[in-house]
């Protein structure tokens, strides 16, 4: 027998073995057949004894190497479908990364020590400027601007030196901003770029003016002092020399003014005039220092002084102290300046002003952001630390430092992930946890996954730990106690398998007990039937009535063990539906024959209604008499005398509805639900009496058939129990079980 694929089926191997040994051994044997046929029934001699020998050791060592050919050629069978299934699920995993790089706007490059640079993901808009090829990647200087370039590269040789970790936030030439990530991956540089969006966007733009600002600043500077080193040849030079000197400033954003020994403006700026809203003509007056701050003050653009004269004072004694003076000066207006008031003792000052309203407010406005944070953070019953790209811890709460017993001694210094894995070693040392947590927080690759887990600590308690990696490269970290909630539930998972054990148990012992009961049960019915016959002979009449009284209880308690015992096949799963088409008037006329005898004693009647068209329809037709036979029985017992009990069967849908009312006393709606329970029997006052289990059986058996059952009643207004069953099912296969009638006589419901 062979595949599909053309190999010989594992069943097969065996026979194909036997061929090929019976192919091997069958020349073999030839000789020892001729050897024995020769001897005529003699004793053998040592020669043929040793041609019987090496004939037999040949075939065992044939046997045997065909035995190892087979399991050589299994066992690499086995390794080669090992090899296509993990070839397989390496396959699936390089998809789904490939699907996770690419969902990440993103250029991710790899640099082996040997091989070339390869691009892994490119999927950087092309407004950013960031090359796709490896090769133009790496020339920095083609994509980036001068400082961005140089930064980059003094990164990237730091990193291949000496392995440090890098993430900077550079300019293109495009005047865009990246975030550019390095790290080391064994002996691989793996580099990262991605684009810059919200506050970080914000804080790149931020430090670039800062730094354009600077060089403007140490540019004055550079030539201020080559202006003081010039010495007497500078005050020497005639004006226009100085115009042309100071002209190459106009272009600078920073204010500065220069005022000679004697107070005087010497030297300004066009950012000076528009800062302080002056007028150039008046300016080329050279009016003296103390004149302009007087005229700024009157047009309230200087900083609210209690004691202006003495501010001004102290602010002019800058002149011939050889010494440099920084102070922020909050204008009415809302700005804030940094000024500087450079003193080159006889040679007179050099003012610079730097508005840096726009940089506080956005240091105050981060700085209020990560309090919000923090003390949100603090609310939270959960432990919560935030780590950065770099893997330093950049927030947490009090919550993670309770929970790992952490000081915040230790967790401000903004440690690495490893020293405070480290530190809480003491509490779960779990290597493989750990190293998930690691990955989850220094991993460069893209495939940053979040991952949730739970653990036992070796204090007692449980906790659930769930990683997020957040947008900007960093991941946050929660931790929550729930060694409370994992206790209850455990103990409600035991409650529960005890209670279903004690079920199972219950349920066993019912059906066990009520096995045992039926036969010898069954015996004194009989017997009583016998003793009525007349076969033994006449009997008094009371010895009938006593017979009578015999068969009577014994055949109701017979039809309660019969419910128990089919509770407990339903229970099981056992019980299975004979299903084929049912005559609706025969079911009804079976059910009725058996309740006729109460009918009579009870004085009851029985009133029967069938919707026109109503004939057949598809069920086991000796359970669905069943059912009908424990309607009728509770609602006989629930029946006053002279009463009626109403029938009528009709169509709802694809649905055949039996519905049984009575006009007992009806049941209270807080008990209507319970009805349907086992062993739940009440009387409510009337003359019912029974064990509780006829609703029961109705509602399993009418489920069993794809059906249901409801219950309407009120208290002095009777009751009617309403069963809806398919009209049409798939007819199942046959059963053993027996077609003996369920009822002989009345039974209780």
């Amino acid at each position: 027998m062979r595949t599909s694929g053309g190999k010989v089926a594992p069943s097969s191997r065996w026979p194909v073995l036997l061929r090929v040994v019976i192919l091997l051994v069958s020349p073999l044997m030839l000789p020892i057949g001729a050897a024995i046929a020769a001897t005529d029934g003699t004793v053998l001699d040592a020669r043929t004894l040793l041609t019987l020998g090496i004939n037999l050791g040949v075939i065992a060592f044939a046997v045997g190497s065909a035995i190892a050919c087979l399991r050589a050629t299994e066992r690499a069978r086995k390794a080669e479908a090992t090899a296509a299934n993990e070839a397989e699920r390496y396959r699936l995993s390089e998809s789904t990364l490939d699907t996770v790089l690419i969902v990440e706007p993103q250029v991710l490059l790899t640099v082996a020590e040997t091989g070339e640079p390869e691009v892994l993901v490119a999927s950087l808009p092309p407004a950013l400027g960031v090359p796709r090829d490896a090769t133009r990647l790496l020339h920095f200087a083609a994509w980036l601007d001068a400082p961005s370039a140089a930064e980059l590269d003094a990164a990237i040789e730091a990193l291949a030196d000496r392995g440090e970790a890098f993430n900077l936030m550079l300019s293109t030439l495009r005047d865009r901003y990246v975030e550019v990530d390095g790290r080391a991956a064994g002996r691989t540089i793996v580099l990262k770029v991605r684009d810059l969006v919200g506050q970080r966007l914000e804080l790149a733009d931020l430090a670039a003016k800062h730094r354009q600002l600077e060089d403007q600043v140490a540019s004055l500077r550079g030539l201020l002092e080559a202006q003081a080193g010039a010495g007497e040849r500078a005050r020497t030079e005639s004006r226009p020399a100085l115009d042309a000197r100071f002209r190459s400033f106009d272009r600078l954003a920073t204010a500065f003014a220069v005022f000679d020994a004697s107070q005087r403006l010497t030297h300004f700026n066009q950012a000076y005039v528009e800062l302080w809203q002056l007028d150039p003509e008046w300016l080329a007056t050279l009016p003296r220092d103390g004149e302009i701050l007087d005229r700024l003050r009157q047009a309230r653009r200087l900083p609210e002084k209690a004691d202006y004269r003495q501010w001004k004072k102290d602010w002019l004694s800058s002149y011939g102290s050889n010494a440099q003076i920084e102070d922020q000066w909050h204008l009415p207006d809302g700005r804030t300046l940094h000024v500087v008031a450079d003193s080159e003792g006889e040679d007179g000052v050099t003012y610079l002003y730097e508005n840096v309203t726009e940089r506080l407010a956005l240091e105050s406005r981060y700085n209020a952001l990560i309090q919000v944070q923090r003390e949100t953070l603090d609310t939270l019953r959960e432990g919560v630390a935030v780590f950065a790209s770099n893997g330093r811890l950049r927030l947490y709460n009090q919550a993670f430092a309770d929970i790992w017993r952490l000081s915040p001694r230790q967790l401000d210094g903004e440690p690495h992930i490893e020293e405070i894995i480290g530190w809480c070693r003491a509490l779960h040392d779990a290597p493989e946890e750990w190293e998930r947590t690691k990955a989850a927080v220094t991993g460069i690759v893209a495939e940053r996954r979040p991952y949730e887990s739970q653990f036992d600590r070796a204090d007692g308690s449980v906790l659930a730990c769930a990683a997020l990696p957040l947008p900007d490269g960093g991941t946050l970290l929660t931790y929550v106690d729930v060694s409370d909630t994992k206790r209850v539930e455990r103990a409600l998972i035991e409650r529960t398998e005890a209670l279903e054990a004690a079920d199972r148990l219950k349920t066993a012992f019912i059906s066990h007990v009520s096995y045992e009961l039926r036969t010898p049960l069954t015996n004194i019915i009989g017997f009583s039937e016998l003793l009525a016959s007349p076969i033994v002979g006449p009997l008094t009449e009371k010895q009938r009535d006593y017979l009578s009284d015999i068969q009577l209880s014994g055949r109701t308690l017979l039809a309660i063990i019969d419910d128990i015992l089919d509770l407990a096949t339903i229970d099981a799963g056992t019980l299975e539906l004979k299903l084929s088409p049912v005559k609706v008037r025969e079911v009804i006329d079976q059910a009725v024959q058996g309740v006729a005898e109460r009918l009579k004693q009870d004085n009851v009647a029985l009133d029967i209604g069938i919707e026109p068209g109503i004939d057949e329809f598809v069920a086991d037709g000796r359970r669905v008499t069943q059912m009908l036979y424990n309607l009728f029985s509770n609602a006989i017992g629930f029946s006053e005398a002279g009463g009626t009990i109403k029938l009528t069967c009709g169509r709802e849908n694809s649905m055949l509805a039996f519905a049984v009312e009575d006009q007992g006393v009806g049941i209270p709606e807080d008990y209507q639900q319970a009805v349907f329970d086992r062993f739940e029997s009440r009387s409510h006052g009337s003359r019912h009496r029974g064990a509780g289990l006829g609703l029961s059986i109705v509602k399993s058996l009418a489920e069993l058939h794809g059906g249901t059952v409801s219950l309407e009643s009120a208290p002095g207004r009777g009751t009617r129990v309403k069963v809806l069953l398919p009209l049409t099912q798939a007819p199942a296969a046959e059963t053993t079980e027996t077609d003996e009638p369920l009822y002989k006589s009345s039974r209780a419901g």
